[in-house]
């Protein structure tokens, strides 16, 4: 696990500070979820915005396929 640190208004944090081991277990697993969740929407708009690139440049599904059939 790594460490991040993010900054809060000087009430939450001490309650942050002063919340029992199990509480605040489950409130960093709550936490965890919501990050992922937003870099799952931030691959899931990369990967939108690349396939809008890809379809501007005349790339169908058709050649998609054509492309990822071809042997070396």
């Amino acid at each position: 696990m790594d460490r991040i640190v993010l900054d809060v208004d000087s009430t939450l944090a001490r309650a942050w500070r002063n919340v029992t081991p199990s509480v605040r277990a489950r409130y960093e697993e709550k936490i965890n979820a919501v990050l992922r969740g937003l870099k799952e929407v931030e691959f899931d708009r990369l990967l939108d915005e690349a396939g809008r690139i890809a379809a501007n440049n005349g790339l169908t599904e058709e050649k998609l396929d054509a492309l990822l059939n071809e042997e070396d």
